[in-house]
């Protein structure tokens, strides 16, 4: 169900009280729809343990000072790393999980808009890598840690509810490369990776988030400073503001309007949403059952593992 921004903003007020304490991981919370969350959420959560993962060690220090001056009562960290190395993925969980017994929340980020590809040494696009099998590295690693949480959620901002049809033998994206598959893939592949995750762990509650057009730094990065702030002036009137965007992130990532398949009362619950920013349902039904149809949760995740093995081992 939507809800209003002023409804967003009165359960965040509730949230010192309601929950007051909460350990967040944010993975690409240095700019960004992250970084506006991490700082809200500190503000908000009377105690609150969060660790922000990034590659601006710069920008990183000074989202911890935000965080401190938000809510001097909280523990805030920084872990520099290139998360487009799923190895490196792999050194941040095992450190995280010497510090921390039970993760709330993972909040997942990375990632942004590429027109042309560009290869890692795993020969696949990196912004492939970060907008999807970097952050199901983060999910696999920490699930355990997940589950020893009550009530924990895993939160990937990118289009729930804008997924395509997706073909098996390209979801690498080596057989073909496109600006709108590499938006599309990993929004499918997305879906269909929680499609799985929420059966095989009922305890953790999985959400597949749209946040609309924020008005991040986002556009600039991909397109340029003049023509992306011409581009972000003209989306102007239909753009979230970066604290709004934290304000409704904030709610979808401690609401209890969406409980993992073990804790809801629905016996039809599956344990993972796609939704807008504002609590809207956006699952494309017709095409996420012809895609269960196919065989492709299980397809997805079998391709992840395979792709994790081939590049960890």
């Amino acid at each position: 169900m939507a809800h209003t921004l002023a409804q967003a903003r009165a359960w965040n007020a509730t949230l010192k009280t309601a929950r007051p304490e909460l350990t967040a991981l944010f993975v690409g919370g240095t700019s960004g729809i992250g970084r506006s969350t991490a700082i809200k959420l500190a503000g908000s959560i009377a105690k609150p343990t969060i660790y922000i993962v990034g590659r601006n060690e710069k920008a990183g220090a000074q989202i911890l000072e935000e965080m401190k001056a938000a809510n001097n009562n909280g523990s805030y960290s920084l872990i520099p790393a290139d998360v487009s190395d799923l190895r490196k993925v792999d050194t941040v969980c095992q450190d995280l999980k010497s510090k921390v017994k039970a993760l709330d929340l993972l909040f997942l980020s990375t990632g942004g808009i590429t027109f042309s590809k560009q290869e890692t040494d795993a020969k696949i696009d990196v912004n492939h890598i970060l907008r999807y099998y970097s952050r199901m590295r983060f999910v696999y690693n920490l699930l355990p840690t997940l589950e020893a949480a009550n009530s924990p959620r895993v939160v990937s901002i990118l289009a729930g509810g804008k997924e395509i049809n997706i073909e098996e033998d390209n979801l690498d994206l080596q057989k073909e490369f496109s600006f709108s598959a590499s938006n599309g893939y990993p929004t499918s592949m997305t879906s269909l990776a929680f499609d799985t995750l929420a059966s095989e762990h009922p305890s953790v509650s999985f959400l597949h988030v749209f946040p609309g057009i924020v008005a991040t730094p986002l556009m600039n990065k991909t397109i340029g400073s003049v023509l992306g702030t011409i581009v972000g002036f003209l989306a102007k009137p239909i753009s979230i503001s970066m604290a709004d965007s934290g304000e409704w992130q904030t709610r979808l990532s401690t609401s209890t309007d969406f409980p993992s398949k073990q804790d809801s009362t629905d016996a039809s619950a599956v344990g993972y949403y796609m939704l807008n920013h504002d609590g809207k349902d956006s699952t494309n039904k017709a095409l996420m059952e012809e895609l269960r149809e196919k065989g492709f949760p299980a397809i997805v995740w079998k391709h992840t593992l395979a792709t994790f093995d081939r590049i960890c081992a």
